[in-house]
């Protein structure tokens, strides 16, 4: 019996595997089609490529086995007084519905957050996830990295496993008025685009607060020629370090 703790994550449980238990048995599932999901098969061909498991992984193979035999691995989740999200929950589902149709858009649609010191990552749970189609609150975008805060379900109520802090919560009531516009004010107010987090480069990206790509993938407003112009004129500042301001200044020049 192993003692298997992951404190960002809330993880404490005792696993009946000794971790060379662990890794057996995490291979036969994974060889067997048991285990299918990304996660799992990202940590068995790592395995195979190097010829071992990190002590952080030895860590999830222990919760993925957990997990798959029904032992309990984290506290219950409990409601946290945050209700109205369903706006946030709406601007990723929508963006995942939009790929499905045959339009822009991803399937697996993601919002990094920074306000100040504290990041905000929403992500869209995936079908092969025991919460598809939730959308998961955390401090960083990579699995098993930082702090998750909870969960925000179509309706726009948030579970989480206890307090989160009022940082977070302070973004997330922010973002639920006006998810497409909040956004793009934060991806401003950092210099970065808020889903694929490049830094912001040209004017027009500057204005978006997202770059074009991005910008047509979630459904939020990009300047064209005209609108770009116009804002210019009204606020030149936007063209320092632009790494396209002489094509604006020489537009402007030409009005």
């Amino acid at each position: 019996m192993t003692n298997i703790e992951i404190p960002n994550k809330g993880i404490q449980f005792d696993s009946p595997y000794t971790n060379n238990e662990a890794a057996a048995e995490f291979r036969r599932l994974v060889e067997n089609g048991v285990l299918t999901s990304t996660f799992a098969d990202s940590l068995y061909q790592g395995a195979r490529r190097v010829g071992k498991y990190t002590a952080g992984q030895l860590l999830w193979l222990h919760v993925i086995l957990a997990n798959h035999s029904g032992l309990p691995t984290k506290p219950n989740m409990v409601t946290v007084g945050l209700t109205g999200l369903q706006l946030v929950h709406q601007h990723l589902a929508n963006c995942r519905r939009s790929r499905e149709d045959g339009g822009k858009g991803l399937l697996h649609p993601l919002v990094g957050l920074l306000v100040g010191d504290q990041n905000v990552v929403l992500k869209l749970a995936g079908s092969k996830s025991r919460y598809n189609g939730k959308v998961s609150v955390a401090s960083d975008h990579r699995y098993g990295q930082g702090e998750f805060y909870g969960w925000i379900d179509e309706n726009g109520n948030m579970d989480s496993k206890g307090p989160i802090p009022k940082a977070v919560a302070d973004i997330l009531q922010r973002v639920a008025k006006d998810p497409a516009r909040v956004i793009g004010e934060i991806g401003k107010e950092s210099g970065r685009c808020c889903y694929c987090f490049a830094k912001l480069t040209t004017v027009q990206s500057k204005i978006a607060g997202a770059g074009a790509t991005c910008a047509d993938n979630y459904g939020a407003d990009y300047p064209d020629a005209a609108a770009t112009r116009l804002f210019v004129l009204d606020c030149p500042e936007i063209l320092e370090g632009a790494s396209d301001r002489e094509k604006w200044e020489l537009q402007l020049q030409l009005v």
